[in-house]
C-alpha cells in the first residue's frame, strides 16, 4: 500500500467520524455519500497497476502475457456500488423530504424530541 491508497482511508474514517457527530439530517447524508466515494475510489486503486492496459484484445499475440491486462473486475463491481450508491442517497433524500414535511426541521436532536413526544402522545 502507497502513501496514495491511504487518502480514501483517511477519507472514510473523517467522514464516519462526521457522520457520528453530524447534527443534521443533511450532513448524515453528505457524509454517507463520502463514505461511498472513499470506498470506490480505494477499490479502485486497488485495481490499478502501473504498466497495464485495458482488456481489449486485437489479436492473439496480446493473450501471451496476462500480466499486461488490468483487471476488469474491481472496475465492473465498482461501477454496481455506484449505482447502488445513488440509489441508497435517492433514498435517504426522499426521507429526508418526508421528515421535514412533517416535522419542519432537519436536526436529528429536534426530530427525535418530536418522535418520541408524538410516541407519547400515541400511548
Amino acid at each position: 500500500m502507497n502513501w496514495l491508497e491511504l487518502f480514501p482511508v483517511a477519507l472514510f474514517f473523517i467522514s464516519f467520524f462526521g457522520l457520528l457527530i453530524g447534527k443534521t439530517v443533511i450532513k448524515s447524508i453528505v457524509y454517507i455519500l463520502l463514505m461511498q466515494t472513499s470506498v470506490i475510489l480505494f477499490w479502485l486503486m486497488l485495481g490499478a497497476r502501473h504498466g497495464t492496459a485495458p482488456p481489449i484484445v486485437q489479436d492473439a499475440a496480446y493473450l501471451a502475457n496476462l500480466d499486461t491486462m488490468a483487471d476488469p473486475l474491481p472496475q465492473a463491481l465498482m461501477l454496481t456500488a455506484i449505482i447502488i450508491g445513488v440509489s441508497v442517497i435517492a433514498i435517504n433524500i426522499t426521507m429526508l423530504n418526508a421528515l421535514f414535511r412533517k416535522y419542519h426541521t432537519a436536526d436529528w436532536k429536534t426530530l427525535d424530541a418530536m418522535a418520541r413526544e408524538q410516541e407519547d402522545n400515541d400511548s
